[in-house]
Order: C-alpha cells, then structure tokens, then sequence
C-alpha cells in the first residue's frame, strides 16, 4: 500500500506527519508508525498475504474479539501487552478500502524491546519466568467475560479433525505420501481419543493459540510480554504450554512446567497430553502454510521426519517430550 493510503488511515487516529516503515506481510500487513509527537504504534491492515489464510480472527466480530480482550489485558499491570488505540468515533476498527476489496484495520501500542532468541532460553530463569508468564495469562483469561467469544477461532477436539482433513488435501499437492498422511491422522485420532476419555475440563478455555519466540517480546529490562493474538480464543492450556516447551532445550523443560504448574510433578498423563499438543502444533503450522508455495519444498522434505522419529514413537508409547 502507499504511504498516502497508510497517512489516511492514520489520520482516522490523530496521527499526522508519520514515519511509516513496512514490517511484514504475512497474516496482516504490519507497519510501524512514528507520530508527529514521538509516539510511537503498530499499524495492522488485516489482509492475509494468501486468501487461503483467512479466518475468523480477519473477520469484522472476530477482529472485535481479539482487541476488546487486548484493551482489558492491558490494565492489567503484571503482563505488558500492546493496547488497542480507538480512532476519533471511539472505534477499535477502522473500515477502508484497497484493491476493490473492504478490509478493517487497526491500531496497537508498541512495545520497545527485541524477538525473544533461542539464547534467551538457555537461561534457566527466564525458562521458568516464560512458563509462570504463561500461566499469568491464562489465570486472566480464567476470569475474563465477554460476548463474542464464538467468533474467534478455536483450537479443539473439532479443530483438530479439521487438521487431518487439511493434510490429507496435501496428497493431492503431491506434498505428502499416503502413508504418512495416515500417521498424522492416527497420531491427532489418538490425541482426541485421550481427550475425550480424560473429560479435561479444567484445562479448556482461552488460549494465546500462536505463541514462539517470534510472539514474545523481551523489554531491556527482561520482562518478557506476549504479542500477536491472532489465534486467540478457545481452545486447550495444552497447546500454550506445549508451544512454551519447544521453544526451550529439552534439559530445561521440567524447569518451565515448573514455571507454569508451581510445582515440580507436571504427572505422566499430563505429559503425554503434551506431547500430542507439541505433534499437534507442528503439523498446525503445516496446515496454516498448506496454500503457500514458498513453503512447499520444505513441508515435503521436512514431514516423513516428524512421522518417523516423533509421530511413529509417540504412537508407539515412547515418551517424545524431552526430544521433539
């Protein structure tokens, strides 16, 4: 987009004379703003680079979802997130108009800071704070309230079903072969059998949904702040947690759940769970790039792989969380 399309969107906000600087297109076309007065934002066009990447969280209701959650956590003053800023009717969204097409935009603060590295995570400290950051967020969203809910995505027993049909399209690709597409439906098949007979109540609610070190911003002071809520909404603590472990070294994983349960003893049930949400996340990831060819050559290299040294033993009754 111009920078003259950008300016007059930004004016819905107040934001005159800006420096605008491109960051990325991928889910959202992202830019950062520099106002005339020094303040500094985050402008998001919510325009997926690949139809195929659409979803509930680039809807009007969705959108609203996402950002009505944003503007209470960022009251909160023990977990810094990036507030939505309201533009001159009040409104979280601005409409606008690009390529013929209607596409909402908004507006965030920026966080100072830098992308959380794999460094980072070889500090035992921060390990465990990443893990009790994790379960900061998701005590606020035990008590978070609102209307809406229903329109963000969500990552459950229904979702995971939807995966398998997704990777099974990638036969049709030539992404894939069959009998690896058969191990990653067993493996999500076992997954949801081992949640529905669990009855795992407890750990269903709201979730980040997207967490990696590209998500977590750490502050020159070291305070580490979550970013990227696209993905928010319902689904299983499982998968947070389990996102939160592969970004650490095996060695130091027992340190994060410590981090994030309080307590020493995660329990073999809870880590087999965890073990399928790991398998779970990377083949999500697959599922979310299916459309995007740049990515193919590495999908199809990368996936008898993860069906040979984790899905198979992992079916097999091997414990993988302290190798994937």
């Amino acid at each position: 987009m111009r920078n003259e399309q950008l300016q007059e969107i930004l004016n819905e906000y107040d934001i005159r004379e800006a420096e605008i600087a491109f960051i990325r297109h991928n889910e959202n076309r992202t830019y950062k703003v520099k106002g005339h007065d020094g303040s500094t934002y985050l402008l998001r066009i919510h325009q997926p680079v690949k139809d195929g990447m659409a979803g509930q969280q680039h809807t009007y209701e969705g959108l609203m979802g996402e950002l009505q959650m944003l503007e209470h956590l960022s009251t909160r003053n023990h977990l810094l997130v990036q507030r939505p800023v309201r533009n001159r009717e009040g409104e979280l969204i601005t409409i606008i108009e690009h390529e013929g097409k209607r596409w909402n935009s908004s507006v965030l603060t920026w966080l100072e800071g830098r992308d959380l590295h794999k460094d980072d995570v070889s500090d035992p400290g921060l390990v465990e704070k990443l893990g009790a950051r994790i379960a900061e967020l998701h005590k606020f969203y035990s008590l978070y309230k609102q209307e809406g809910l229903d329109k963000r995505p969500s990552q459950g027993i229904a979702y995971n079903q939807y995966v398998i049909e997704v990777i099974q399209q990638g036969l049709a690709k030539d992404l894939f072969t069959s009998s690896d597409v058969s191990i990653i439906e067993e493996t999500i098949s076992l997954v949801n059998a081992r949640l529905a007979d669990s009855g795992n109540v407890e750990a269903w609610g709201l979730i980040h949904g997207d967490l990696s070190l590209g998500n977590i911003i750490m502050t020159s002071d070291g305070e580490l702040s979550f970013i990227d809520f696209g993905f928010f909404g319902p689904g299983y603590h499982y998968t947070d947690v389990a996102m939160g472990a592969m970004m650490v070294p095996s060695e130091l994983r027992d340190i994060f759940l410590k981090g994030y349960y309080g307590h020493d003893h995660t329990g073999e049930d809870k880590l087999v769970l965890l073990e399928g949400f790991m398998l779970l996340a990377i083949i999500g990831y697959y599922v979310f790039q299916m459309e995007n060819e740049s990515v193919h050559a590495w999908m199809r290299e990368r996936m008898p792989k993860l069906c040979a040294d984790y899905c198979t033993p992992y079916l097999s009754g091997e414990r993988i969380f302290y190798s994937v």
